[in-house]
């Protein structure tokens, strides 16, 4: 088997370009993710101050409705805490 540098060092510039192009594409992708989360992140403060003038007069500021993925969170939590002898599978260990 033979090499032929010749070859290699006349694709070696055209390897360059798309090395390069990847390189500009991935950086391209990553502007704008960084951007997207940017504006995403200015629309959900703008409906956020929306909904604070939207508050009724009864409730206060200090009262905070709980999501539902909170309450999801702090069931797993005390389901989790919770021992019960149907969760194991065999009382031999």
């Amino acid at each position: 088997m033979k090499i032929d540098i010749d070859a290699f060092l006349q694709s070696l510039p055209i390897m360059a370009v798309g090395l390069l192009g990847i390189f500009i594409v991935t950086i391209v992708i990553i502007l704008g993710i960084y951007l997207l989360k940017a504006v995403a992140s200015k629309s959900a403060e703008n409906a956020e101050s929306e909904d604070d003038e939207n508050v009724s007069a009864d409730e206060t500021s200090d009262e905070k409705k709980e999501s539902a993925m909170d309450l999801m969170k702090e069931r797993e939590k005390t389901d989790f805490l919770k021992e019960e002898d149907h969760n194991y599978i065999s009382h031999d260990l």
